[in-house]
Parts: structure tokens; sequence; C-alpha cells
């Protein structure tokens, strides 16, 4: 199989009228799930490669969805309600449709090996949450735990990798997550919904004056107040350095790996994010 479709496979389970009309689906965990689809065609289980990319594309959008349930108490419009409850469902079906593919594959050893990283995944991130809540975490380790918890199920196929091919898989899970993470930072930067915890707000709290951190540790910023302190701090052209470092790294792994079967694809995982942190990249190919 040489065509990437899962996104498009994915649409069946989460185009839903009541699902877009409510809530909304978490970006797809696209370079992980290609890169997933590739290394497990590089196995003895290559036939199910396309399987185990949406099965566990599901389990992560189930996660990321439940984790758009804001815990704030207090009354909330009827939108506002119906949002929630859509999240908590739209959470609990994208999980229980991984489950049906896997078992009707027969797959059920995979289920409880997603299923076990479910479980580390919710134990890391309760962890990181109570040091969030008490303001003790730096930048750097929002961003490195985030894309732990991004790279968790992922690593459940480990094992599963030809000996050869498993320092490259880790290596190239590790950084893929670091991109999608530092992409999805930057969609956060301008959108005051969002900003409460992403890593321009631990930025701005790690380096921000006495007043900004209590602005900060009050939860409540006003958007004009907010646009001011990510301008001040850079923390756009901080995480388009690190994106930008992310690259390079990926581009040496690849460099010393030329050669390697599948490398086509490899760039193509990599392409999105060329374009974003060199605009030129974009124009030169097209030419």
């Amino acid at each position: 199989m040489n065509s990437y479709r899962v996104p498009q496979l994915a649409k069946k389970y989460t185009d839903y009228d009541m699902i877009r009309q409510h809530t909304e689906i978490p970006s797809f965990p696209d370079s992980r799930a290609r890169l997933l689809q590739v290394f497990v065609g590089r196995t003895d289980e290559k036939g199910h490669q396309e399987l185990y990319a949406l099965a566990t594309s599901l389990v992560q959008l189930a996660m990321d969805t439940h984790d758009r349930i804001d815990t704030i108490s207090g009354d909330r419009g009827e939108q506002e309600m119906r949002s929630r409850q859509l999240n908590v469902l739209a959470g609990d079906y994208l999980s229980s449709r991984f489950y049906q593919l896997l078992a009707h594959a027969g797959k059920i050893e995979m289920i409880g090996k997603l299923s076990g990283a479910v479980s580390e995944v919710n134990a890391r991130k309760m962890t990181l949450y109570e040091r969030m809540k008490k303001l003790l975490v730096s930048a750097d380790e929002y961003l490195r735990e985030t894309v732990q918890l991004r790279m968790q199920l992922f690593l459940s196929f480990t094992d599963m990798m030809a000996v050869e091919d498993k320092p490259l898989w880790n290596s190239l899970l590790m950084e893929f997550s670091a991109c999608e993470t530092i992409a999805e930072e930057m969609k956060r930067l301008h959108d005051e919904q969002q900003m409460l915890h992403s890593y321009a707000f631990w930025h701005v709290y790690e380096n921000g004056n006495d007043e900004e951190r209590s602005h900060l540790s009050r939860m409540e910023l006003e958007p004009r107040i907010w646009s001011s302190m990510v301008l001040k701090y850079s923390v756009s052209e901080v995480l388009l350095d690190k994106l930008r470092e992310c690259t390079h790294r990926i581009q040496l792994l690849l460099q010393d790996e030329e050669g390697l079967q599948g490398m086509h694809e490899f760039d193509a995982i990599l392409e999105p994010y060329l374009s974003y942190v060199q605009p030129s990249h974009a124009a030169v190919r097209e030419d």
C-alpha cells in the first residue's frame, strides 16, 4: 500500500453534523499516523499498517476531545452545555470505534497495548496538571511533557519494529511529535480561548515581570493585554526557532539513513513544517 489515506478514512467517524455544529474535533495527528504507517509497513504486520494508523489516530482524537472538556464551575448557557456534552460523547464515540476496528481484525493484543498506553497518558497528564495548577511548570517542561504525551500511544508499536528500525522510529517519532506540538502552540498564540496554560502562557509567566505574572496567575486576561505580552516576549519567534531546530534534526536523521526504503514518505511528512519555517521552500519546490 503506497497511498496515505488515514485522515480521509477517519472522516467516516468524525464528520457528523451534530459534532460539527456543537463542538470541534481536535487537529488530526497526521505526522504521527503517517510515520506509524511507514514503519509498520516495514514489519511482518505490514498488511495492517493502515488499520493501526487509523485506530491509533482515533484513540488520540478521543483523548484530545476529552481534554477540551472544561472543569470550570458555575452556570453555562445552553450552547456551552451542549458543546460540553458533545465533547464527552464525541470522545467516547471515537474511543469505541478504535475498539471495534481492532476487535473486528482480531487484534486483541493491540487493544490491550493501546488501552494501557491511554492509562499511562492519563496518569502523566494528572501529574502535569497538578503542577500547572500550582504554577510550578516552566515553558520547556510544559513543551517536553506535551511532546511525551503525544508520543505515548504510538510508542505502543515499538516492540513490533525491526531491531534496526527502532532507533530511527523513536527519534523521528519524538521529533515529529515536537513539530506537531509546536505548530499547534503557534495556532494558540492569538486565541484567547486557548491561551491558558499554553506554551505562550508559561513562557510569559517565566520571563515576565511581577505585574504580568500577577495577571497570568489570576487566569483572567483581556485580549489586548495578552496580545501585548505575546508580542513583547517574542513568543512566535521563539516557537519558530524551536520548530526550525526540530526540522533540522529530522533532516540530519534522514541524511544518516540515505537510501532507506520509503524515504519519500519521510520527506512528505516533513514538508509542511519546512514550508512553515522556510516560506521560500514551498516556492522553490513549485518552480
